[in-house]
């Protein structure tokens, strides 16, 4: 098989590239940020894939040279997603995951959204853009505290604990001058534990039990310094989790999974097309071997989900054609936003107040 892994960092998937050349196969790096995609006029295709930023001209990777790609996109996720869906359905490449997958994953909102359309557990959760209506949002999450975390970001540095009445005025008034995209949810219970789940494929390679160190943190990510060791899930649990990664086009994914200490109810947090690899250290279990056979199995099958693509094209259409609509009355929006802001004005001193 010759394979490539589509990444921006080498070194830190070495360990991908080891766990194939063992199996025999050709493995070669491919960094996006490299990639030119010729698209070309012709209605038969005749799609071209350049690789290089030296020379006079970049070297040309043909559809043949490749059986499968793996996905690492760690960083530029939408320019790398666009290379990975090009080499999919432009060339016909075989990939382990849907470039749409990568792009929801990317979007907290946007998993949290198509999971709760699938009938997946996830917790309580609004999402606004620079929220005013605190006691309203409050009371609809269900009580103090609750989880404050922007949109996009990884390894819990944008996620946030709102615990009193006084951090919630200060925290939503900050959240508001600073236009941030934010999900605010309720806060479970867990003794600042959760699960990080490798799976692959129609199974669970390996899970991993996160808990930290520090009882002032309630946040478990390993990066932040926390304690992990191997764990056997429940059959229910392996299975929600699988049915989350498929749910948004991944079959390969590191899903974050949390159960809640009062009634032991799981819920789905977030997902990842690009999970971390502290795993294999932690547990022993080399989880680059199991994408590694998955791969051998399902490249020449190369299913790439045409149904799922047609969702999310339809979606795309859907929002152009809200587009146009929203230019269309631009001049009534511009009116309406002169009001909230007079209306925002007035009120300022009462806004950020439960």
């Amino acid at each position: 098989m010759k394979l490539g892994i589509l990444t921006c960092s080498p070194k830190e998937n070495e360990g991908l590239s080891v766990a194939a050349k063992k199996k025999g196969h050709e493995v070669i790096f491919i960094n996006p940020s490299k990639v030119l995609m010729y698209i070309s006029e012709h209605e038969k295709g005749y799609d071209r894939f350049y690789y290089g930023d030296e020379g006079d001209e970049p070297d040309r990777i043909t559809a043949k040279s490749l059986d499968c790609v793996i996905n690492r996109i760690g960083s530029n996720t939408e320019y790398a997603a666009s290379v990975l869906r090009f080499m999919t359905e432009n060339l016909g490449i075989y990939c382990p995951n849907n470039a749409w997958g990568v792009i929801l994953a990317a979007n907290k909102a946007w998993t949290l959204q198509r999971l709760s359309s699938c009938g997946i557990k996830v917790p309580r959760t609004i999402v606004a853009e620079s929220p005013i209506h605190i006691k309203w949002i409050v009371d609809k999450i269900g009580s103090l505290p609750i989880v404050i975390k922007t949109n996009h970001g990884s390894k819990g540095k944008t996620v946030a604990i709102v615990d009193t009445k006084r951090s919630a005025n200060s925290m939503f008034e900050f959240v508001y001058n600073s236009g941030l995209k934010v999900l605010i949810e309720e806060y479970i219970e867990s003794e600042a534990t959760d699960y990080r789940v490798w799976v692959v494929g129609d199974r669970v390679a390996v899970a991993m039990k996160r808990t930290s160190i520090d009882k002032n943190d309630f946040k478990a990510n390993i990066s932040r310094g926390a304690k992990g060791e191997k764990v056997e899930l429940s059959q229910e649990d392996q299975d929600l989790c699988i049915k989350a990664a498929h749910s948004i086009g991944l079959r390969v994914a590191g899903v974050d999974l949390m159960k809640s200490k009062a009634t032991g109810k799981s819920y789905i947090i977030e997902i990842n097309s690009n999970p971390g690899i502290k795993i294999i250290n932690i547990t022993g279990h080399n989880v680059f071997e199991d994408v590694v056979k998955y791969c051998e199995e399902n490249y020449k099958k190369n299913d790439i989900e045409p149904g799922f693509n047609a969702f999310f094209d339809g979606l795309i259409l859907s929002e152009m054609e809200l587009f146009k609509n929203w230019n269309a009355k631009n001049k009534e929006i511009e009116t309406l936003k002169k009001q909230v802001e007079k209306y925002e004005e007035q009120n300022r001193k009462t806004l950020f107040r439960f």
